[in-house]
């Protein structure tokens, strides 16, 4: 038992690791929460900022792939800068969409492409208690833009907490810190 539990730390700490290693490359800017979601695969034209010229226009070399993921959860955005990948080199406005089905392309042009997503989900900034499978309280951090990492187990059972707290973890609730979000949970 004691070696699956070395094993699931390993496991964890590796997690950890690789979620910090792909978030270095991302800065953090505040914003506003959308009004509402727009998925961008619903959108089959392009957005006003693409021009009649550019339309026409394909992917170059060296250009510079700019994602905007904004978090109504907190109101928060990240954007990530790359370069795009090789098997993106020539393609047009079209092929890029496709490329990038779950962004909305802001802007193209061969040498730039801005794109934006929303997600229901807090920034990787904030811890967030919540419940797993099994009905205990979890704490779990945005390691991946798009999807929650547990990083500690409170040991805490959901139904030993008052109905109203209840609610708020289902939903996920956000905290600054860990030990923010444990000192919440003792409160309650």
């Amino acid at each position: 038992m004691k070696k699956l539990n070395n094993i699931a730390f390993l496991h964890g700490l590796l997690l950890v690791a690789g979620g910090f290693v792909l978030l270095m490359g991302l800065t953090m800017e505040t914003a506003q929460a959308p009004d509402m979601m727009e998925s961008p695969a619903l959108s089959a034209t392009p957005p006003p900022a693409v021009g009649a010229a550019e339309q026409g226009a394909r992917v170059v070399s060296g250009c510079e792939i700019i994602q905007t993921m904004a978090f109504s959860r907190c109101g928060h955005s990240v954007t990530r800068r790359v370069y795009a990948p090789e098997t993106l080199i020539g393609a047009d406005f079209a092929g890029t969409q496709a490329y990038y089905d779950l962004w909305q392309i802001e802007s193209f042009s061969p040498e730039r492409v801005e794109m934006r997503r929303e997600l229901g989900l807090f920034c990787p900034i904030h811890t967030v208690a919540g419940v797993n499978e099994a009905g205990e309280v979890v704490l779990s951090r945005n390691m991946y833009g798009d999807g929650m990492a547990v990083v500690k187990e409170t040991g805490v059972a959901l139904d030993s907490l008052p109905d109203g707290t209840q609610a708020e973890l289902l939903l996920g609730r956000g905290f600054d810190s860990v030990s923010d979000a444990e000192a919440w949970l003792r409160e309650h």
